[in-house]
């Protein structure tokens, strides 16, 4: 990233390409016409709802960038997929890229089937099992290329052991010096393997930081497609765009941007609303260009209609429906057996704390020492400015303990919440995966991308003075809302959370009229 970013300082803007004059709002993007996006294209994949469709048109039919916005569950995987097969049957040449290897591994999986010649680069051992016989590791084992490599590699043994049993100091001597040859030969017909392969690629496919390796220094491609652009680091993406003609993001702004552990100084921007490390290429161009610059995706397949409309009135500008396959499906139709209670045929269901019986509390501060000075900061140190709620973590396992009871697989079942010191509640004090092994614990920014039958939310705050700390991250709670496909669980004091922020009341007032309402009692809780 340094190396890009200095190379992009260093650059004189009569050396822009095109689309950097866009991407730096120099020049606007070429509009697409309505004609050329209507263009009728022969679809790979049938199944392809109508607005994955007009994304891939649009991100056909744009010069030089094309957004493309997909909330939670709405196929954003599939549409790039179908837009990689339109594009290689346009004779068009690919880099995909992500910020993270999981990321670019999941696009590798959904092409493996098409028998494309792709090229996944990155370290063998940081790829998923399933698409290591893409990689040029194993290519430049395994394929015709390397043969005349493996040619080489077996001489250079055959003289390493003929070494051993040459006594002769000038024989030795005459050994060495055809061994130095061979090694220089090994080492050219290894680069001319390596750049075979990669030339041969019509899709090559690496992390950001991957696309920035000597194997593609020389390679020219006709569009750059970055998949999760909205989890992605600008300087990131400006590693594969330097030299780019044309660029498609895919990923969903309003979902949380890349975590950045650094924060400005006060000094270092005149303006609040200046960018920060936090703003992705995604968000920039999007406030730079407006939204003629991409395309939503509508259709989503995961959640219940009813878990879905908070985030789509709120997030989405009422634009999500839920596709008829899982509209109405409820753990009671489970492809297993599972009781019809109370607790299992409910898809949103909202336990209100308020009241004052359910209070937050902070860690002790384990820095301080008895006499008030600081001491050296230990390991569990992190979680002193976190929050815990005892009763409220009673409650989210008494509510697991009627889901497992009635049949609901714990492997189906997710408990996150913006709080480590609440997890570190539920794991060590509740001793709650001991009790529901296979439920999985987890923050809500670490589940981002996941999905569960259900998830249980515990929001943690409830105090007096109605603080809610960084529960005030709408996209934090977009993310926790849309994480479920058959029920959506969440606990937490409408009283405090409501007074937080207008996002917030909103949720709260929804959940209130809409969700199946429970005012819990908590010497229940402590009696059970």
């Amino acid at each position: 990233m340094n190396q890009t970013m200095e190379r992009l300082k260093r650059m004189e803007e009569k050396d822009y390409t095109a689309l950097t004059r866009i991407l730096f709002g120099l020049d606007s993007p070429t509009p697409v016409q309505q004609g050329l996006e209507e263009d009728d294209v022969k679809f790979f994949d049938e199944t392809l709802n109508e607005s994955q469709r007009d994304a891939v048109r649009f991100a056909l039919a744009s010069k030089e960038v094309a957004l493309i916005h997909g909330p939670p569950g709405t196929g954003k995987t599939y549409t790039l997929i179908e837009l990689i097969l339109q594009l290689i049957q346009r004779k068009q040449r690919i880099l995909v890229c992500g910020p993270s290897n999981i990321s670019v591994d999941n696009i590798v999986e959904r092409l493996s089937p098409h028998k494309l010649p792709i090229l996944r680069l990155g370290h063998p051992a940081r790829l998923l099992p399933s698409v290591l016989n893409h990689s040029l590791d194993v290519l430049t084992q395994t394929s015709e290329a390397a043969e005349i490599v493996k040619d080489v590699r077996k001489e250079m043994d055959a003289k390493q052991a003929s070494i051993k049993k040459t006594r002769n100091g000038r024989e030795r001597k005459a050994i060495y010096t055809d061994m130095k040859e061979l090694r220089k030969e090994y080492r050219e017909r290894e680069k001319q393997c390596v750049g075979t392969l990669v030339g041969g690629s019509k899709v090559v496919l690496a992390t950001l930081h991957g696309a920035g390796g000597f194997q593609l220094r020389n390679e020219d491609f006709d569009i750059v497609i970055i998949d999760e652009a909205s989890q992605a680091l600008e300087a990131q993406c400006w590693i594969p765009l330097l030299s780019a003609k044309k660029v498609v993001l895919a990923g969903d702004h309003l979902q949380l941007p890349p975590t950045i552990k650094s924060t400005p100084s006060k000094d270092s921007s005149d303006s609040k609303d200046a960018p920060t490390l936090e703003t992705t290429l995604f968000s920039r161009l999007l406030t730079l260009h407006g939204p003629t610059l991409k395309r939503i995706l509508t259709t989503q397949y995961r959640m219940h209609a009813s878990i879905m409309r908070f985030p789509s009135l709120a997030m989405y500008d009422c634009l999500l429906i839920a596709a008829p396959a899982v509209a109405t499906r409820l753990l009671t139709t489970l492809p297993y057996p599972v009781a019809d209670t109370d607790d299992t045929r409910e898809p949103l269901i909202f336990y209100d704390t308020q009241g004052g019986d359910f209070p937050e509390s902070a860690p002790p501060d384990e820095n301080s020492g008895a006499d008030g000075n600081m001491k050296t900061p230990t390991k569990g140190s992190l979680l002193n400015d976190s929050k815990s709620n005892p009763s409220e973590a009673l409650l989210v396992k008494k509510h697991v303990r009627s889901l497992v009871d009635a049949g609901v697989k714990a492997e189906d079942i997710a408990v996150i919440t913006p709080y480590n010191a609440q997890l570190s509640y539920l794991a060590n004090e509740l001793g709650f995966k001991e009790a529901f092994e296979g439920v999985e614990l987890g923050s809500v920014d670490g589940f981002q991308g996941r999905e569960k039958e259900v998830v249980v939310v515990s929001l943690v705050r409830s105090n007096d003075g109605g603080e809610v700390g960084f529960l005030k991250e709408s996209r934090r709670l977009n993310v926790a809302m849309t994480r479920p496909r058959r029920q959506l669980c969440v606990i937490g004091d409408s009283e405090t959370v409501g007074k937080g922020s207008e996002f917030l009341k909103k949720w709260m007032d929804h959940l209130e009229e809409h969700a199946d309402l429970r005012y819990p009692n908590v010497a229940d809780l402590q009696q059970g």
